[in-house]
């Protein structure tokens, strides 16, 4: 069987991903600062340096690296941490390519939020980059996924928020929900594209196995700030009772990252449909059904 290479294997998608590859019999090898387990091969794409010994043996290589986007308020020097983490650590890999000579697919992670703020428009692939922070950093970042796919065929995910019943952004919202002082952010009725983390798996290994090209856009459904935190609450069985939290307010608390849940954003899944690709999770019940149904 195939042997995949993960870059970015540590975080909440790696982990799931490291899972589904292996229940279909792949063997996987992780790229890590700190190698402490069977499985993982040091690097560091700072001072581009990389254990080269396995590298002839990859046949997958998928590419999850970055800074965590939400964890921290964006000074100046995080979001140059946000951006190098990225575009510099993908030009890393695009020089050890060569060294890869098995290599026969790459899938290269990038975001959604790469289009302009403009609600009630429905963005495909095609439309182009706006011009916030954020679509700042997807286009850097796509552009140094280019020079590895110079080199070997493979596709673009643009992946939008990922649900999970552990971690990452439901893990922060059910928090409040779970003790009854959640609510609607700002408005509420911003939208957000968002996708269950096992479609997203799925959806990796379709690409691998369909030999994809291109870039496509990676959700299972499009929902308000407001509809996701009622449905939430209905599945954990809370009371949803308080005022919306202002915009403003979460303006002064996390400064230009609250744009991460005040943009107002709808995309297109088709392009990926079209290649026949079939999500598991298209509502939002159906997710929180597989976290909270007993």
């Amino acid at each position: 069987m195939p042997t995949v290479l993960i870059a970015g294997g540590s975080g909440l998608i790696g982990g799931h991903l490291t899972r589904h590859f292996k229940d279909r019999g792949f063997r996987v090898f992780k790229l890590t600062r700190n190698p402490k387990k069977h499985g993982h091969i040091h690097w560091d794409p700072q001072s581009e340096k990389i254990s080269t010994s396995k590298l002839s043996r990859i046949d997958i290589l998928v590419n999850l690296v970055g800074e965590n986007i939400g964890s921290q308020r964006w000074t100046t020097k995080r979001k140059a941490a946000i951006l190098s983490s990225r575009v510099q650590s993908t030009h890393f890999l695009s020089s050890v390519i060569p060294q890869m000579t098995n290599l026969k697919y790459y899938i290269g992670a990038s975001g959604v939020n790469c289009y302009e703020n403009l609600p009630g428009k429905v963005f495909t692939e095609e439309e182009p980059y706006g011009h916030d922070f954020l679509a700042t950093v997807v286009k850097e970042w796509e552009a140094a996924h280019q020079l590895i796919l110079h080199q070997v065929p493979g596709s673009i995910l643009r992946i939008s928020m990922v649900l999970s019943r552990h971690g990452g952004s439901l893990h922060l919202m059910k928090q409040p929900v779970y003790w009854g002082i959640g609510a609607p952010v700002g408005s509420g009725s911003q939208t957000s594209p968002w996708i269950h983390i096992d479609d997203l798996c799925r959806l990796m290994l379709f690409a691998y196995d369909n030999k994809l090209e291109g870039i496509y856009n990676a959700l299972g459904g499009n929902d308000t700030n407001a509809d996701m935190t009622t449905r939430l609450a209905k599945w954990l069985k809370r009371p949803l009772f308080m005022p919306n939290i202002p915009a403003f307010l979460l303006r002064l608390l996390l400064g230009e990252r609250a744009i991460l849940v005040l943009s107002d954003l709808r995309a297109s899944n088709h392009k990926i449909k079209q290649a026949g690709f079939s999500f598991k999770f298209t509502s939002l019940d159906s997710v929180f059904k597989s976290f909270f149904k007993k």
